[in-house]
C-alpha cells in the first residue's frame, strides 16, 4: 500500500471486532478513521457516503448480529447486513476504493461432513445468515475491489459473547446445558485483527475463510473454559434440538482456511492459545 493510499475507514469500529482491529491498525501506524453508532447509521446512504469520504480502504465490521431477534426483525437485519453492504460497494466502485467485508459461517447450513471451503454452495438457515449472504452477493455485484472474510465463533474484550455468557451462568451456580453437536473453531477478535492487519496493505481479492486452527464442540469448549479459570462447574451434554430457539444454527461450522493461510507469514494459531490467554482475566 503506497503512502498516499493508506487512508482506512473502519465501519462498526467500536464493536467487538472493530475495536480490536482499530487498535491493531494504529499499532501498525495506519491510523484508521473509526465510525459506529450513534454518529453513523450505515443504513443512511448520506451518512455512509460522508463517513467513507475519500478513504482508499473501507473495512466493514458493522452488522446486525442478534441471531434470535433477526427472525422477528428481518427488515432491519437485511437493511444492515445486505442493503448497506451493497451501498458500500457502490460508493467504493465510484471512488476506486477497496472493501474488506466481514461475513460469517452462518451462510452455510452446516450439513457437510467436512470443513467448508470457499467454493462450497451457501445455504443459510436463519434470517441472520440469509441477510449476511445477501450482503456478500450485493458487494460482489458492485464492480468494486473487494475482499470478504468469513469468520466464526468470535469472542473478545468489547461486547458480549458465548464465553462470557457461559462464565456468568456458571458463577451464578445455575445448571448448565451445552450443546455437543455444534462444532467449530473459537476465534479471538484479536487473532482476526492481526490477520487483517497483515493483509490490509496489499488487500487480496475474493472470498476467504478465517478461523483459529483446530475444532471443538461447544460442550468441550465449555469444559476447557471452566478448567482453565478454575470454576467448579460441570455442564451437561445436550443436542441443539433440545433447545427451542427462533433461529436455526449450523451444526458444522468448521472452515478450511488453507486459502487465506497461504497469504499469511505464519501458521494460524490453534484456538486453545488465544482462548487461554483471554481467560486469564476471569481466573479466580
Amino acid at each position: 500500500m503506497a503512502d498516499n493510499d493508506r487512508s482506512i475507514v473502519v465501519l462498526g469500529g467500536r464493536g467487538m471486532l472493530g475495536t480490536d482491529l482499530a487498535k491493531a491498525l494504529c499499532r501498525k501506524g495506519l491510523e484508521p478513521t473509526v465510525f459506529d453508532l450513534p454518529e453513523l447509521d450505515i443504513t443512511d446512504n448520506h451518512q455512509l457516503s460522508e463517513a467513507i469520504a475519500e478513504n482508499k480502504t473501507i473495512v466493514n465490521c458493522a452488522a446486525y448480529t442478534d441471531v434470535e431477534k433477526a427472525e422477528s426483525q428481518s427488515e432491519l437485519a437485511f437493511k444492515v447486513n445486505a442493503e448497506a453492504v451493497g451501498q458500500i460497494g457502490k460508493i467504493a466502485a465510484e471512488r476506486s476504493a477497496k472493501v474488506l467485508h466481514i461475513s460469517t459461517d452462518f451462510v452455510f447450513d452446516g450439513k457437510l461432513e467436512r470443513p467448508y471451503v470457499e467454493t462450497d454452495a451457501p445455504n443459510a438457515l436463519s434470517v441472520y445468515g440469509k441477510s449476511k449472504l445477501e450482503g456478500e452477493k450485493l458487494l460482489q455485484s458492485c464492480g468494486c475491489q473487494y475482499c470478504i472474510i468469513r469468520v466464526q465463533w468470535t469472542y473478545g474484550d468489547n461486547g458480549n459473547n458465548f464465553v462470557k455468557k457461559l462464565i456468568d451462568i456458571a458463577k451464578q451456580g445455575k445448571p448448565l446445558r451445552v450443546v455437543d453437536d455444534q462444532v467449530g473453531s473459537p476465534t479471538a477478535t484479536k487473532q482476526i485483527a492481526a490477520a487483517v492487519c497483515e493483509l490490509i496493505r496489499d488487500l487480496p481479492d475474493g472470498l476467504y475463510h478465517y478461523a483459529a486452527s483446530g475444532y471443538v464442540s461447544r460442550f468441550d469448549m465449555a469444559r476447557f473454559i471452566f478448567d482453565k479459570i478454575g470454576i467448579d462447574a460441570e455442564p451437561s451434554r445436550c443436542r441443539s434440538s433440545d433447545f427451542e430457539t427462533a433461529a436455526q444454527r449450523p451444526l458444522n461450522s468448521r472452515f478450511d482456511c488453507s486459502k487465506i493461510s497461504s497469504l499469511l507469514r505464519d501458521p494460524v494459531e490453534p484456538w486453545q492459545k488465544y482462548l487461554e490467554k483471554y481467560l486469564e482475566q476471569f481466573r479466580e
